[in-house]
């Protein structure tokens, strides 16, 4: 068991020493979006677990279905928290050659 751990951890530190600028800059920038939407939709992680509920229990509960939006809303909030910050990291690795291309030069060949 310690083994196999120790032959992760080995293996996660060496795809991580195997990155370039632009591969770093590029989760960077969906880390730093990711966390400014948390912090907009969420607040804390209890505002998290908070949607989350709503979202998945809010059926049985006739009180919460009867306010409108608000079961869709926290479903809304929870698909854009899964998907903008992998599309800005991609984005990012697509466009911040182009835009800064004497730091993120890109090796051809």
């Amino acid at each position: 068991m310690l083994e196999s751990i120790k032959v992760h951890a080995v293996s996660l530190m060496q795809w991580a020493g195997s990155g370039t600028k632009l591969t770093y800059a590029s989760i960077a920038i969906g880390l730093v979006v990711g966390l400014i939407l948390f912090r907009l939709f969420f607040k804390s992680l209890a505002g998290l677990f908070h949607s989350i509920g709503f979202s998945l229990g809010s059926g049985g509960n006739p009180t919460v279905a009867a306010e409108p939006g608000l079961c869709s809303s926290s479903r809304l909030k929870l698909l854009l928290i899964m998907l903008v910050p992998p599309a800005s990291a991609y984005a990012a690795y697509m466009l911040l050659p182009t835009a800064f291309p004497t730091v993120f030069q890109l090796a051809h060949g």
